[in-house]
């Protein structure tokens, strides 16, 4: 083969290339001629949609014809309707977002290939950008996004949808950074640690400061620093930052509290089991000691607690928990001084637990007015003679505070105020008992301050139709205005 026959069949394959590669690239057989459809589009798109009647009248499946000259009297119509609106819009904002939806309703509905025409697309692109900005000034974040997307692939971009974009983007940043901190906001709350959970909030504090403070950047570098929906959503970001302070503020004071309550439930407990009535000398005055000990635990603990977080110490309730643990220091020492009277103990019988009590030590939850003491418990089983108690009361002088046996079943106990001597002296002494004033199983010693000089009371517990018995010593502040 000579060389002008060899580039003659090498050109003739390069153009056979070339064909094969263009079918290949617009996935169509290649007819050298626009069909009917075509040209309909194409006039559709270069003139105007009523343009395309005359070529899409004359295909010839009936179905294809009918749906596309359907899309030139939809598109009539539509048009007609929108101009209507743009010469007179609704006055209120529902009908004219319902009117836009529409209108886009029937555009979107058009195949792909059929291009709105500017005017159109420029007038649907005004209408969407006014409903979006309706929507974000109403926080219906959502809806605007939606609204403004559609518009902007349909109709184009316009100088107004851009800003609308950028505002969006920043208004769904600031929806996503309020997720995240809800969500780490519930992570805090189930911290079981006390100091991890604090640690938790002041991290939260300081992760919404730096979001606000990179999305109001961003806002200002978009000139969108007037912006309501950001404006708005920026303050819920704030308000959220100002309540996790609060409730971690809510939180350590809460834990401030408890050291109170702890210091008064310590000095109220009571021992365990079968322990109470059965403990020898020696182990009331360890258990006491026990108490006095974790007092001290408890109150090294909160004045640690303080110096950490001073900016949340509630001074007042700081000078009553001083007070409370002075009070109750003294009342140790004075139960302790008791017990250690070895001499009267044998006499005395089982000493209740807890061995004082007094308004000083309110019950826990109580009221102001009428209140109660913690109670002090005694419990056993009688099987011979009757069973001693003792125990200690805390009544302020001049103060009409009543004590108050209750037991579980109607037993005639008595109440003395002097050593019974285990029974010996027993028909020397008075009983103290406001028998007039007993209500259901409760035994009265009204104004006890004064009918218990030494501080002490003693409990002589009879047999009763059941062998086991148990009980409680309450001061109350008034027994007889809280029964009425």
């Amino acid at each position: 083969m000579n060389k002008t026959k060899q580039l003659t069949y090498i050109g003739v394959l390069f153009l056979i290339l070339v064909f094969l590669v263009s079918c290949a690239t617009t996935g169509k057989k290649r007819t050298g001629k626009l069909t009917i459809l075509d040209k309909g589009i194409s006039a559709w798109n270069k003139q105007k949609p009523e343009a395309a009647r005359h070529y899409w009248s004359q295909l010839k499946d009936i179905k294809q014809r009918l749906a596309y000259i359907g899309y030139i009297d939809q598109y009539k119509k539509t048009t007609t309707d929108l101009d209507d609106i743009v010469a007179s819009p609704p006055k209120k904002e529902s009908k004219y977002l319902s009117a836009y939806r529409t209108l886009h309703k029937t555009y979107a509905s058009f195949p792909a290939t059929l291009i709105v025409p500017k005017k159109t697309a420029k007038k649907m692109a005004v209408m969407a950008s006014g409903r979006t900005r309706a929507l974000l000034d109403k926080n219906k974040i959502d809806m605007a996004q939606k609204i403004i997307t559609q518009a902007t692939e349909l109709y184009g971009q316009t100088k107004q949808t851009k800003p609308l974009l950028t505002e969006i983007e920043i208004l769904t940043e600031y929806k996503n950074t309020e997720k995240a901190i809800d969500s780490n906001i519930r992570k805090t709350r189930s911290i079981e640690n006390f100091y991890d959970k604090i640690d938790g909030y002041e991290r939260v504090i300081i992760s919404i400061r730096k979001d606000r403070e990179e999305l109001k950047k961003r806002a200002d570098d978009a000139d969108l620093e007037e912006s309501k929906p950001i404006a708005y959503i920026d303050s819920r970001l704030k308000k959220k930052s100002q309540r996790v302070r609060l409730e971690m503020k809510r939180t350590l004071r809460e834990r401030q509290y408890s050291f109170k309550d702890r210091i008064g439930e310590e000095f109220a407990r009571v021992p365990e089991g079968g322990k109470l009535g059965s403990m020898s000398l020696k182990e009331t005055l360890a258990f006491q000691k026990e108490i006095k000990s974790n007092i001290e635990t408890a109150y090294k603990e909160m004045e640690a607690f303080n110096r950490r977080y001073p900016s949340v110490i509630d001074k007042k309730m700081l000078r009553q928990v001083e007070a409370q643990k002075k009070t109750l220091d003294g009342k140790i020492a004075q139960v302790e001084r008791e017990i250690r009277t070895a001499r009267d103990i044998a006499s005395r019988g089982r000493p209740v637990f807890p061995l004082m009590i007094g308004l000083f030590n309110p019950e826990k939850g109580g009221k102001k007015g009428n209140k109660k003491s913690r109670p002090a418990h005694l419990r056993g089983t009688i099987k011979g003679n009757s069973h001693y108690w003792w125990g200690m009361v805390s009544i302020p002088k001049k103060k009409l505070n009543d004590l108050v046996i209750t037991m579980k079943d109607n037993r005639p106990i008595k109440v003395f105020g002097e050593n019974t001597k285990s029974g010996r002296r027993i028909k020397n002494l008075g009983d103290l008992v406001n028998r007039s004033y007993k209500t259901g199983y409760s035994w009265p010693v009204l104004n006890a301050g004064n009918q218990l000089p030494s501080g002490k009371y003693y409990i002589v517990v009879p047999k009763g139709t059941k062998l086991k018995y148990e009980g409680e010593a309450v001061i109350y502040s008034s027994f007889i205005t809280r029964m009425r």
